[in-house]
């Protein structure tokens, strides 16, 4: 993307050149700026990226702490219809990412067929139409019965969709897919986390989240527009609450994502 960038604005700096060449350390510090905030977004990406378990490793966590599968917690399917905006539908194609991983943990064949097919009109109504095409459904029913296959091409499928959207210039949606992937992740968690706080594995990967949420933040802001606001304002009160001490505190946070989720997904 970087390198995209650095192509069109060499062009916009050759065209000023010829007709206005005593604008060129404005110029300059336009490139620079952009640069500049390209890193950044980078750079909170990765940290985001950083701390959140890979869908496999999910899945061992849940297995070992002795989760049970409930279907109650995931984004009803017939909310996909009620997604009008971009904004709406890229949070919420993060969201049912997210539970499509949580069903195809626990085997539920049949929950994760649907939630491949609430992804693929999603991603279509996102013009995301080379992410989730014919090849890729063909694959995931083919391998519906295999868990591991379903993840990995569940997790293909959504970085390649961040990669088309960063590489087309939609880094706004791709923050948002992400944003929604990450507020469903820590619902999901928050709903599993044990009494056992020191001990349990899930609680700990749960505290460890205090970092890629301020860089999510910090993600969000870039963009400062207000199809993001209300979720940067949801977002800052969590970091308030994210300090764990005891059992309690998983609680207040459980309930701050819950609050964040529903804003999301109603």
């Amino acid at each position: 993307m970087q390198y995209f960038l650095h192509i069109i604005f060499a062009f916009f700096c050759l065209m000023l050149i010829v007709s206005c060449s005593d604008k060129q350390s404005s110029i300059t510090e336009d490139i620079e700026q952009i640069d500049i905030k390209t890193e950044a977004r980078l750079e909170a990406t990765t940290n985001v990226l950083a701390t959140i378990p890979l869908p496999l490793e999910a899945a061992e966590l849940f297995k070992n702490e002795g989760i049970i599968y409930d279907k109650n917690y995931l984004n009803a399917l017939d909310n996909v219809t009620n997604y009008t905006t971009n904004t709406q539908k890229a949070l919420n194609f993060g969201v049912y990412g997210v539970d499509l991983s949580y069903a195809t943990m626990f085997d539920q064949t049949q929950a994760c067929m649907q939630y491949i097919n609430c992804s693929k009109k999603i991603a279509e109504e996102l013009g995301l139409t080379t992410i989730f095409d014919a090849e890729t459904i063909e694959r995931l029913e083919n391998n519906i019965e295999n868990k591991d296959s379903i993840l990995n091409i569940a997790e293909q499928s959504y970085r390649q969709a961040d990669s088309y959207l960063k590489n087309s210039q939609q880094d706004e949606l791709a923050a948002l897919i992400m944003a929604g992937g990450w507020i469903e992740g820590l619902y999901l968690g928050t709903r599993q986390a044990t009494k056992n706080t020191e001990n349990s594995q899930i609680n700990q990967k749960i505290n460890n989240q205090k970092k890629s949420l301020k860089a999510l933040i910090n993600l969000l802001e870039s963009f400062k527009n207000e199809n993001t606001a209300f979720l940067i304002n949801q977002l800052k009160q969590l970091d308030e609450l994210f300090i764990i001490h005891n059992q309690e505190d998983f609680i207040v946070i459980g309930n701050k994502a819950e609050k964040i989720r529903n804003q999301i997904i109603n």
